[in-house]
């Protein structure tokens, strides 16, 4: 942190953006040098790199390569969106979104762009399918994946939980772009296999000081829930007790519903009064800009507080942002960038997560009451609770560039990312059956770039030109975290973990009260990378380019550290063949290239490897024995050979792109080939290793798909109607190609991998009905063998699943792989109307060819099993006690049967979960010229008015089809997305 903070400190000296300068206007930002010739327009790299100017190529050599995957920020500047997952969603074509849940700021959110890299299995695959984020040049580092592997369950990730991707402010967003391809992804190397979102910011320039101010106020009101209690439960259960309850059974009756007078359980069911709740939302943020041509500054400062609607969620943000660019010299620019947030986030009152978390599991056999005043008494013991979650983070870039010739540039750069991750917790033995616990995490992510890079542009006459590029880059990443948890505290109010300080005594640095157990662990990483690229064009015609690069990283084997990439694209404009005059163009767009894909931890790179502790799975822990540390081999985490190579990526692209002339209609139509190779995957090893499995090298997996991008613009005539929209739909595919060791298929769990199949796929029992009566099992004929399910024999009152393979056994043989959990089409719709100053716009979202299993119904009708559990399945949150479900729907087994017939992995539960949403809606009045005709002197005065998440058209049964985890259950635990409704207003001046 010491480093950290005498680098900023220097920064502050200097202050980030984009510079280009000339001999007429040295900080002029052109819109060539920031769009490039791909964006649709006629400009070009000659334009960018005009004889009588000597221009660079800003902070970030991607710049001129972005593409035309634009977020259209005017559709979604006045919308109160929190994250950069929402700014993104239904906004851009090969760009998926999961948002499980309605929290503020919760980690639960997931973005993918063109598909699945490889199976989501356990929560530690999710950060290996993100894209990287970049801001300003700047690749974001994010909490590691290393987080996960000293739980024992993975609801959520310990520490805050908290998205990083909440920090980023519409109103100091210049651009955000979504890279896709080869053609302009590739130069940010392994990091980004999975795709890029490039964020630029609003940038400082030259001019007359120039101050921004805009807010908005509003509040997020809660969805309207049935509500059940008591009564419902017992007169849902009473068939099956009557017709399938043995004399045992019915004597173990819960004791919350066998007394119909306790109004606790059998009256009101309010508690909604207390966990949904109108809640405000609300931001207000400024910038002041201006300076001369030869020094120029921006400062941009941020608040903001989102709320959810439900168990008092909410987080707030604080955010300033300082930009300085100068010119000391002719020859020499200097740009510097330095934003400081902090997020503080108030998390859910969810028992499961909280159980989760403690790895402690109380008596389960009676929920919590569904009265208000009975859920208020359990509230009031929150009040003892200390549940601090705090995220903080600090980015810097300083940037130079020397003009050595006119047309020969060098710009070296240093980025320096810095994030703390900050929970503390207590919760008192009250509400933990007599237990009560304290943790504290912190942990620090650090990344620092170095980049340099030397580009040479030779004209060969006034249209064709040839760029040289030449970079080095290293990345030098490290990732830490210390967590302690203790048990037992001596009373609820010694909420702090209290150790002896004298070192005379023999209990020194000896918990006093509580029973801890101390965590920690450490990731360093290292990548290096040399760079080239050569791009032929000739102006509004065609261009080729090519790139090469070598990277070495310390997370591969040292036998296998570096791997070289290569790609290749081509556009070429037809128009300039055809000669219509309905096009403005009519490009043809192609791109191909290999990229090696750098790993998320240095695991696999440690080769056979020992832990630092023994235990079982399902208990903490064991550092010690006897005070003689232990060391394991980590068996359940896989054994890990040698000579492991890199994984890597082939990406093919082809598609067009058009403009007719008078602009008027613009589309833009890709295909894409996505093959990723050598995935290192843990496949079954031998149990006489005492390795549950190994970690191979060989899954292939292909994704295939196309984005359609349409826009459409009608002007306002005279000042009068006005049209603008967009349409967007991506299809996407997904097929296992192959597994390690030529394995044909591999089953995980609940889940199975089959080559030739998707990789998302359920794999399922296939329901047919029910057997009512003993004598309706199916017999061998030959052997007058019984239907069984597992070695169990079947009767009266189990599914009728069907015995795909004819052993009259009902096992994973017979499962089928069914249904997709990513959907294969998504896209939106988004139409603006204006008429002289008003204007209004909306948004549709749908996600088509989805499905979902419904393992909260499931739960439900499960509730012999659930009352008997003692884990987190067992669980009954106050959410419990909401009607989500058809009583009806399903046939009535019997729910003490040995086969657990109403387990969720069954196609009864499988249901469609395509959706169309009307996501958001606008009106705005730009009053402008009506304050400057009174001599109010605003250059712009707009006030408007947004509602969200107003409308959703689903066949599923549940909640709201987006409320699904990323296996695609849906478990009841997101929290409901809020309608929002918001007032704004936007002057500048």
């Amino acid at each position: 942190m010491k480093k950290a903070f005498v680098f900023y400190s220097l920064l502050i000296c200097c202050g980030t953006g984009s510079v280009t300068h000339s001999k007429a206007k040295p900080f002029e930002v052109r819109k060539s040098h920031l769009h490039g010739w791909k964006q649709g327009k006629d400009s070009s790299l000659s334009d960018t790199l005009s004889k009588d100017s000597i221009v660079y190529y800003s902070l970030d050599p991607a710049r001129p390569f972005l593409g035309r995957d634009t977020v259209n920020l005017a559709n979604i500047q006045n919308r109160p969106y929190l994250t950069l997952e929402q700014m993104l969603k239904g906004n851009i074509a090969g760009v998926y979104v999961q948002e499980p849940s309605g929290e503020p700021g919760t980690i639960k959110q997931n973005m993918m762009v063109r598909g699945l890299s490889r199976p989501i299995l356990s929560a530690v695959d999710f950060n290996k399918s993100k894209p990287l984020v970049v801001l300003n040049g700047i690749p974001l580092i994010d909490d590691p994946s290393i987080i996960y592997d000293i739980q024992n369950y993975s609801i959520q990730p310990i520490g805050s939980a908290t998205s990083l991707n909440s920090m980023f402010d519409l109103d100091n967003i210049e651009s955000i772009h979504v890279l896709k391809d080869y053609s302009t992804l590739a130069i940010y190397g392994p990091r980004a296999v999975n795709g890029v979102i490039y964020i630029t910011t609003k940038n400082a320039k030259a001019g007359q000081r120039k101050m921004s101010v805009n807010g908005h106020y509003g509040f997020a009101e809660p969805s309207g829930v049935s509500t059940i209690n008591a009564e419902f439960e017992k007169t849902f259960r009473e068939p099956f007790y009557r017709r399938y309850a043995t004399l045992q059974q019915q004597s173990a009756y819960p004791a919350y519903l066998s007394d119909s007078s306790n109004v606790n359980f059998y009256g009101p069911s309010n508690w909604t009064d207390s966990y949904y709740q109108q809640k405000p939302i609300y931001a207000i943020n400024g910038s002041l800009e201006g300076g001369s041509e030869r020094a120029n500054f921006r400062f941009f400062g941020n608040y903001k507080g989102d709320a959810g609607a439900a168990d008092e969620t909410s987080l707030k943000r604080y955010q300033a942002a300082f930009y300085l660019n100068m010119q000391p010299v002719t020859w020499l620019t200097i740009s510097s960038m330095l934003q400081g947030t902090r997020l503080e986030r108030g998390r859910n009152r969810s028992i499961i997560e909280r159980l989760g978390e403690t790895a402690f599991i109380p008596d389960l056999s009676t929920p919590i009451a569904p009265n208000k005043d009975m859920y208020g008494l359990y509230l009031n013991e929150y009040k003892k609770t200390i549940d601090d979650n705090v995220n903080s983070s600090l980015l810097g870039s300083f940037s130079l560039n020397f003009a050595i010739l006119k047309n020969l540039n060098f710009s070296p750069k240093i980025h320096l990312d810095y994030n703390e991750n900050v929970r503390n917790v207590f919760w008192p033995s009250t509400l933990m059956s007599g237990n009560n616990y304290v943790s504290n995490y912190f942990g620090y992510n650090e990344r620092l770039v170095f980049d340099n890079l030397l580009n040479y542009k030779y004209e060969f006459d006034t249209e064709k030109s040839l760029l040289l590029e030449g970079g080095f880059n290293f990345q030098a990443d490290a990732q830490k975290y210390n967590y302690i948890q203790g048990y037992k505290g001596p009373n609820d109010f010694i909420k702090v973990n209290v150790v002896e300080g004298n070192s005379d005594k023999s209990n020194y640095l000896k918990s006093v009260g509580f029973i801890p157990y101390y965590y920690q662990d450490r990731i360093e990483h290292r990548l290096a990378s040399l760079y080239a690229r050569a791009t032929y064009e000739k102006k509004d015609e065609y261009q080729l380019s090519a790139l090469i690069r070598h990277d070495g990283s310390s997370a591969i084997q040292p036998s296998n550290r570096w791997f070289t990439s290569y790609t290749a694209s081509t556009a070429y404009n037809l128009n300039y063949l055809i000669k219509s005059d309905a096009f403005n163009f009519f490009k043809v767009l192609a791109s191909w290239g290999r990229m090696g894909d750098v790993p998320t931890n240095d695991r696999d790179a440690a080769g056979p490897q020992y832990s630092s502790e023994l235990g079982w799975k399902g208990n903490n822990n064991i550092f010690s024995y006897n005070g003689i540390g232990t060391i394991s081999r980590p068996y359940q985490s896989g054994w890990i050979g040698y000579d492991l190579p890199w994984s890597y990526t082939d990406l093919f692209n082809a598609g067009f792109d058009i403009e007719l002339q008078n602009k008027r209609i613009s589309a833009r139509v890709e295909y894409y080939n996505k093959n990723s190779k050598d995935v290192i995957f843990a496949v079954p090893t031998v149990a006489e290793s005492g390795y549950q499995f190994e970690r191979l090298s060989g899954m292939d997996i292909n994704n295939q798909g196309i984005d359609l991008a349409v826009n459409f613009n009608y002007p306002s005539q005279n000042n009068g109607f006005s049209w603008n929209g967009s349409f967007n739909v991506s299809y996407n595919t997904n097929a296992l190609k192959a597994l390690p060791n030529g394995l044909q298929e591999v089953e995980i769990g609940t889940r199975k991998l089959e080559v030739g199949k998707r990789i998302d796929q359920f794999w399922l029992l296939q329901n047919k009905g029910i057997y009512q009566n003993d004598v309706d099992i199916p017999v061998d004929p030959k052997n007058y063998k019984i239907l069984t399910y597992n070695g169990t024999t079947m009767k009266g009152g189990d599914p009728r699943w069907v015995d795909q393979n004819g052993d009259y056994d009902i096992n994973n043989d017979d499962r089928n792989l069914m249904g997709n959990v990513i959907p294969k089409y998504t896209g939106g719709f988004y139409n603006r109307f204006a008429y002289r100053q008003i204007d209004f716009s909306f948004l549709l979202y749908f996600n088509l060819k989805k499905d979902i299993l419904n393992a909260q119904a499931a739960r439900y009708f499960d509730f012999a099993n659930q009352d008997e559990a003692h884990d987190l399945s067992a669980v009954r949150d106050i959410t419990y006690w909401e009607k989500n479900f058809d009583e009806k729907a399903y046939p009535m087994y019997n729910p003490w049967s040995p086969v657990a017939p109403y387990q969720a992995e069954q196609d009864m539960f499988m249901e469609d979960g395509s959706f169309l949403k009307l996501r958001n809606i606008t009106l705005g009045y730009d009053f402008t010229k009506l304050a400057q005709a009174n001599n109010i002197k605003f250059t712009k005065l707009y006030l408007y008015a947004t509602a969200s998440n107003l409308l959703t058209i689903s066949k599923y049964s549940g909640r709201d089809p987006e409320l699904v985890d990323f296996y695609g259950y849906d478990n009841g635990l997101g929290l409901r997305l809020p309608k929002t409704f918001v007032l704004g207003l936007k002057m500048d001046f």
